[in-house]
């Protein structure tokens, strides 16, 4: 019995892998955002993206967000809840052929009118 998780493959979230991801999904980018402010080049890249967060009594929960920019060093999300910046949180951006996984570190929370936008730095870009 086969199911859609055994077929995907696990691909750890890195540098690597993102610029892969970016390089597949070429279609998906027409433009760079935030250029001028980032040493990287950040791209357009809808697709969905779950986060693993604790609350303040220990509890963990999953959070859904769709991810609308990424780099080798972030990406930028929508979701409905608001993070503590500086939170440390396990993310995997599911796609078709791949789950790409790692582990992030909010940089900034802003709200929106659809929820919130969120910042999340790549541990691996921090060096850990």
């Amino acid at each position: 019995m086969s199911t859609e998780v055994e077929d995907k493959e696990f691909v750890a979230l890195n540098a690597e892998s993102i610029q892969r991801l970016i390089e597949a999904n070429r279609d998906a980018r027409t433009d760079r955002r935030g250029a001028e402010r980032r040493k990287q080049q950040r791209w357009p890249f809808p697709g969905t993206v779950q986060f693993w967060v604790r609350d303040a009594i220990g509890d963990e929960y999953e959070i859904y967000a769709t991810c609308e920019n990424l780099n080798e060093n972030g990406l930028g999300v929508v979701c409905e809840r608001s993070l503590e910046v500086g939170t440390s949180l396990p993310i995997a951006i599911h796609q078709p052929e791949a789950t790409y996984h790692g582990q992030g570190v909010v940089r900034h929370c802003t709200p929106t009118k659809g929820g919130y936008f969120v910042g999340l730095e790549l541990a691996e870009a921090m060096g850990q």
